[in-house]
């Protein structure tokens, strides 16, 4: 009933106890405009309010309400998902997460529908999508909806607010490592325009918050790795990102939505050395950038019948130039991404319990990569394409108690290249035991065409040493996955208990994806992962304090044949990991702090005499573990009038309080003949500011 109010009216309802719900207007929506069909809530306020559990496995978060987090005072979709069980950064990187188990690659990020193969800002430490312009973002960790493809992992799928402004809305604001101005705009009656921009303040003074992530940013590269031979100086970094959408309503059955989206990393540096006597100076350069363009167009033929056309272009580039003073060798590397993609959806009621979805769907693929070498003189160029022709279809079933939910989905990918076609089922099951106890049954098969390889750690000056790369079906297999889950969720009044188990196996995933520094790394190996866990949350509420606990056990194994048959840990296993976090609001004052513990990362030891035949001589891979990862975080904000029209928002936050020394990566290298341990840390003692004003 609520659901249905909310959609044919301007009114908002919210839950504040079993007996009571708040009714307010939403001035930004119009009676006349039709509201599409919400999704059933499972679950509301899943971990904090905003968060929400749906009935097809699907966690969504709305900024618009949103409750705050440790360590977190801007609505950052990325470091939100981080949050939830099963969702880990083994890096604490932000734009490398690891969802059951994969790679930061093998996840499908969309941005209002474009696929987006950069994420993250200061080489993935912090999100690149500018949190301001995202209204929700969900995440789907398995029963993937029969549309989505390429991905054998998550989808984070990002979203701006799909409501026309009528009335002149602008923010800006600034924090300890960028600022951020935003405007959105009735252009007329039926259309309204969004443009944000943010730019790192490091060109102007350099903050506490900035030196952290530079040093973690940078550690063990070539920015900071100096010899006895040169000095490194000036060295110049910057980000900065711009975003756009438009919305029109053509018509009352007709709506149109276009998005803008550039994102731009730069780091220049030069390194000084005495050459024979003489100043030798060369300057090293890295670029990471991405655009994307997207139309999406909707119509609504009649009250059950609706098609949806989307189009997107993205291009996604990675450059260095890497001079060396000392031997005067110029080492010149590119990574390009070209991407374009035609989707059309119809979706059919066919009456109050059953729906059809069912659609096509076009991407096409290119991957370039270009490696130049002066002194001595050699390259390579490689140039891959992958088109992918897909046919998907999805059957929706909901009982008129809405206790059940039911949703069977397949998709028929078929990739030109290989003429090759692969079969993907895919389904999700809720049934509502009690008035408070749900059971939810997941599964889904997909497959992935690219991957992220790292050829040499020292690849593109050792920052960001991945590079994207097509399937050959040799070297590089298509990439494929099958997973089942099985959770049970209680709620109700201020209690709320969910566990889940699943299994998950992908194959064709080859060595150099898995980012190894062992014996492994230079082997071109093929094998698959198999992980197997199992996540408990528990929440509480007291009044305005909200608490909860989450614990996830995993177990993830590699399998390579040509090395053995015997399984050993993967790279991203974390066995136990636990965090508990606690908040509290009162009249816009919103207070959080957490702790988050897990298991350290795997490490691969080397012998007592550590070299045989003059190479590192490893005993068995992973089989040690670095110390536990502790860290306490805290965050705090308060929103207040400061003008009838001028509301401003004022944050504190503190990553890791107690400046806890936490590793995140342990490797050999030997240098003069001498073996060396290199320790990766995590970030110290963090803190950051921030100050918005919204008119």
């Amino acid at each position: 009933i609520i659901a249905f109010l909310e959609a044919h009216t301007p009114l908002i309802f919210e839950s504040i106890s079993e007996k009571f719900i708040a009714v307010t207007k939403n001035k930004n929506i119009l009676t006349a405009e039709k509201i599409e069909e919400l999704e059933t809530i499972i679950i509301s306020n899943y971990l904090a309010r905003g968060i929400t559990k749906k009935d097809q496995g699907v966690f969504e978060v709305n900024f618009d309400d949103f409750a705050v987090l440790p360590g977190l005072i801007e609505p950052d979709a990325l470091q939100t998902v981080r949050f939830l069980p099963g969702v880990e950064s083994i890096n604490e990187k932000i734009s490398d997460l690891n969802i059951r188990g994969g790679t930061q690659d093998q996840n499908l990020v969309l941005w209002d529908g474009i696929r987006m193969y950069q994420s993250g800002h200061f080489f993935g430490l912090i999100s690149a999508i500018n949190p301001y312009m995202t209204q929700k973002v969900s995440l789907t960790k398995n029963g993937t909806n029969s549309a989505y493809g390429n991905s054998v992992s998550g989808i984070l799928s990002l979203s701006t607010s799909d409501k026309i402004q009528h009335d002149f809305h602008a923010e800006a604001g600034v924090n300890y490592l960028s600022a951020y101005g935003l405007v959105d705009v009735p252009l007329f009656k039926n259309s309204s325009l969004k443009v944000a921009a943010r730019s790192s303040i490091n060109s102007f003074f350099k903050t506490p918050t900035y030196d952290q992530y530079y040093d973690r940013a940078f550690q063990n590269t070539e920015i900071t790795d100096t010899s006895e031979q040169s000095i490194k100086t000036n060295d110049e970094f910057s980000f900065y990102d711009v975003s756009l959408r438009w919305l029109y309503k053509l018509s009352k059955k007709d709506r149109l939505r276009i998005n803008f989206i550039y994102l731009d990393n730069d780091l220049t540096f030069l390194e000084n050395a005495v050459v024979d006597n003489e100043i030798s100076t060369k300057t090293s350069e890295l670029s990471q950038n991405s655009l994307g363009i997207g139309v999406n167009y909707k119509r609504n033929w009649s009250g059950v019948f609706k098609t949806n056309f989307q189009y997107y272009f993205s291009n996604y580039q990675l450059n260095s130039k890497n001079a060396n003073a000392v031997t005067s060798q110029d080492l010149t590397q590119e990574n390009e991404v070209i991407e374009n993609s035609f989707k059309f959806t119809t979706s059919y009621k066919v009456n109050g319990n059953i729906q059809l979805e069912n659609g096509i769907d076009f991407i096409k693929t290119r991957i370039d990569n270009v490696q130049k070498m002066i002194n001595p003189l050699s390259g390579n160029f490689s140039q891959l394409y992958a088109t992918n022709y897909a046919l998907f279809s999805t059957f929706s079933f909901k009982s008129n108690d809405l206790k059940t939910s039911l949703q069977l989905g397949t998709r028929l990918n078929y990739f030109n290249e290989f003429d090759l076609f692969l079969f993907e089922p895919r389904f999700s099951f809720n049934q509502k035991i009690l008035d408070h106890l749900s059971f939810e049954f997941l599964g889904e098969a997909k497959s992935q065409s690219s991957t992220q390889i790292i050829d040499f750690q020292k690849d593109f000056l050792g920052i960001e040493n991945r590079r994207w790369q097509l399937a050959d079906q040799e070297e590089v297999p298509i990439l494929k996955s099958f997973q089942l889950s099985l959770g049970v969720h209680y709620h109700k009044n201020n209690w709320q208990a969910s566990t889940e188990a699943y299994t998950k196996k992908v194959t064709g995933i080859t060595s150099r994806s898995q980012g190894f520094q062992n014996q492994f790394e230079y082997a071109p190996l093929i094998g698959d992962y198999y992980i197997r866990g199992i996540d408990f949350l528990l929440k509480r509420r007291f009044g305005r304090i909200n608490a909860w606990a989450s614990y996830s056990l995993t177990n993830n194994d590699y399998t390579f044949e040509d090395i053995s048959e015997e399984p050993f840990d993967s790279n991203l296993e974390i066995t136990n990991s636990l965090s508990f976090t606690t908040s509290y609001e009162y009249d816009q004052l919103k207070l959080s702090g957490g702790i988050k513990w897990r298991s350290g990362r795997h490490f691969t030891p080397l012998s007592e005499t550590g070299l045989a035949n003059h190479q590192f001589d490893y005993l068995a891979p992973n089989s040690e573990n670095l110390d536990p990862y502790v860290r306490v975080d805290f965050s705090a904000s308060k929103q207040f009038p400061i003008h009838p029209k001028i509301n401003a928002y004022a944050g504190i936050s503190i990553w890791n309080v107690l400046n806890t020394k936490n590793i995140v990566n342990a490797y050999y290298e030997r240098r003069n003949e001498k073996i060396f341990l290199v320790e990766q840390e995590g970030l110290g003692i963090t803190p950051n500011l921030i100050f918005r004003l919204m008119f």
